[in-house]
């Protein structure tokens, strides 16, 4: 966000009620200028003094009331800096500067709507306003606009064509709209104009990622050592694909959480409410991963001693939403709410506990965190690692997870659950329609390998591996979730690289949850992905039958795997180190007896273990929930 600002060298409250007396003997001209003066040479406690005094003595001019909102702003003073924004647009209606930076603080404030209708208007009074273009881009993308977005960031840079970090947003925009060759010139350009935007190497990173692109890598794997680290944050979750390191997630978090998201926080007291009051926030009341895994908690929570809150914000309603609010849960539609409205609400709710589902997962609200809308604030399930947010107070895991020794790299409080962390629907419905290897374009009689996770979770590292793996097993082939078009070329592209004939590789279609359950029965064995584990994707391959083997890493994202099989009893499919991982998938695709004896065991464990027992979890879960209120 490109706003107009000054330094700010000291605190809001040296700006006193009982201003130094400015002589009546000055005229207003004279006033004004030496406010300017004070202003441009960055005596900003002067310039609010003679601003304030100005205002006071019932003068009228646009300029004023403009730059006394850019220190109210700067000083933390949002309302009052609207205020006067809206008064220098009142005083010279085609002030374009005052629209815009209105925009900017409205924007901040989560009031989108009304954000874009000021910078619109500041671009219909400045048509070659180019930074206005860029913020609205901004503005655009959070409300899901992605077409009028991408619209006015090429604005932006035709006005500006050395605009580095229009052509960086304008890159994340393309490479949401799935056109990823275009988002990777575009990033490329940005990393051209301007070799210290963090924007767009990560961006450049994770768009390469998303199409298996590895070309050239050995430049991105140097920034890693300190992007978003040192210099502009980034979202840690973009890195956690490529990287399996938790102090850097961490370091990450935080440096983001302080650049982006601090707020002066309120301080909220226990309530004594006669039920617990729990409040869940997500986008993700939908068909999800996230609602796949808690939909089944949400029935189960006990409504004689828990109140439970729904604050539901998602881009696009559906059945699964229906569910939500069916669940004899209190169902609340946030959406067209600001940041500030959502926060009033849930604070009139006199919550107890409130779990963010989100993290920095895309459509979050982690700014409705950041005032503080209950007393013990929770991390859980959406975002694999730690908020890096002072008022974050808890990230719910488990001994796997976050085993001793490792909270050093989490800025919350561990609540550690008895067995898996993750949630698990026992409801969860597999299609009974038959069936065959055929109908997916899969070979009979071949050994098949599988990995449905994304495709950007896939690096050399395990690909490596997997090529090894089909070379060693003859005729075996990989069953692979197909992401997009392009990787699906470069993944055979890579295949042939490794001297494995391209068309070994499978791909699997989207399909709807119950029909993608019943295919993993096709399988034979899953193969986990090493920085980004298969979360929802092994939880459900182990329900559907299929078993998972996994490496286990340092991270979150790298351990929840190693987590869910050791819920439900599988540790022997759990390995240390790649060649363990390469040695034990060869080894039980050449031994069947080994392969039964696995997929037998699964099938009796799934309906003894913890991980699928939905009302064990809940219980848990709420005595965890006591535990902190009382």
């Amino acid at each position: 966000m490109k706003v107009q600002t000054f330094p700010v060298p000291c605190a809001i409250g040296e700006i006193k009620e009982n201003l130094t007396i400015i002589t009546n003997t000055y005229s207003k001209e004279q006033i004004i200028n030496q406010a300017f003066k004070f202003h441009s040479q960055g005596n900003i406690l002067e310039a609010a003094k003679y601003y304030k005094f100005f205002i006071n003595q019932g003068f009228s001019d646009a300029r004023v009331f403009f730059n006394y909102g850019i220190i109210l702003k700067n000083y933390g003073k949002s309302q009052d800096a609207k205020i006067a924004y809206r008064k220098a647009i009142e005083i010279n209606p085609n002030y374009a500067d005052a629209y815009y930076n209105l925009g900017n603080l409205l924007e901040e404030l989560g009031n989108l709507y009304e954000a874009e209708e000021s910078m619109r208007k500041a671009i219909e009074i400045n048509p070659d306003y180019a930074d206005a273009y860029y913020n609205l881009g901004i503005i655009l993308k959070d409300l899901g606009k992605l077409q009028e977005a991408e619209i006015s960031y090429r604005k932006a840079i035709k006005i500006n064509p050395d605009y580095a970090d229009a052509h960086s947003n304008l890159g994340t925009i393309l490479m949401e709209l799935d056109k990823y060759i275009d988002s990777i010139n575009f990033y490329k350009e940005a990393v051209k104009l301007d070799s210290n935007l963090s924007s767009a190497k990560s961006g450049l990173i994770i768009s390469k990622g998303n199409i298996c692109n590895w070309e050239n890598q050995e430049i991105e794997n140097d920034w890693l050592d300190n992007l978003g680290i040192e210099g502009s944050s980034i979202n840690p979750l973009l890195l956690f694909y490529y990287e399996d390191n938790p102090l850097k997630h961490l370091k990450r978090s935080k440096n983001l959480y302080k650049e982006k998201y601090e707020r002066k926080s309120h301080l909220i007291t226990s309530t004594n409410n006669t039920k617990i009051r729990i409040g869940y926030f997500s986008s993700d009341f939908r068909a999800h991963p996230t609602m796949y895994l808690i939909s089944s908690i949400l029935k189960l929570h006990d409504k004689s001693k828990f109140e439970i809150y729904l604050y539901s914000f998602p881009p696009k309603e559906d059945n699964y939403t229906e569910i939500a609010k069916k669940s004899g849960c209190i169902f609340k539609d946030i959406k067209g709410l600001t940041d500030i409205e959502a926060v009033d609400l849930a604070r009139s709710d006199k919550l107890d506990i409130a779990i963010d589902l989100m993290g920095y997962i895309q459509y979050n609200r982690m700014s409705i965190f950041c005032y503080r809308v209950a007393p013990i604030q929770i991390n859980y399930l959406g975002y694999p690692g730690s908020s890096g947010s002072g008022t974050i107070d808890y990230i719910i895991a488990d001994e796997i997870i976050i085993p001793k020794g490792y909270e050093k790299f989490y800025s919350e409080k561990i609540i550690r659950m008895p067995s898996c962390y993750q949630c698990n629907d026992n409801k969860k419905e597999i299609c009974t329609e038959p069936i065959s290897r055929k109908d997916f374009d899969l070979p009979e009689k071949s050994f098949v390998f599988t990995c449905f996770n994304s495709n950007k979770k896939i690096t050399p590292k395990e690909f490596d591996i997997w090529m090894t793996i089909l070379s060693k097993i003859k005729g075996s082939v990989l069953w692979l979730y197909k992401s997009n078009e392009y990787s699906v070329g470069y993944l055979r592209k890579e295949a042939a690289k490794r001297n494995v004939d391209p068309n070994r590789l499978i791909f699997a279609k989207n399909l709807p949850l119950e029909k993608h359950l019943a295919r993993h029965s096709l399988g034979d064995l899953a193969l986990d992905t090493f920085n980004y584990n298969g979360h929802t994707t092994t939880s459900d391959a182990l329900w559907a039958g299929l078993p998972v083997l996994t490496k286990i890493g340092e991270s979150f994202p790298a351990r929840v795997s190693a987590s869910i099989l050791t819920s439900i009893g599988l540790t022997d499919l759990i390995t240390y180190n790649e060649k363990e991982y390469e040695e034990k998938a060869i080894n039980i695709a050449k031994n069947p007896d080994e392969l039964i004896r696995i997929k037998t065991k699964l099938s009796r464990l799934r309906e003894i273990s913890p991980l699928y027992n939905s009302e064990l979890f809940t219980k848990n879960l709420e005595y965890k929930f006591e535990e902190l209120v009382r």
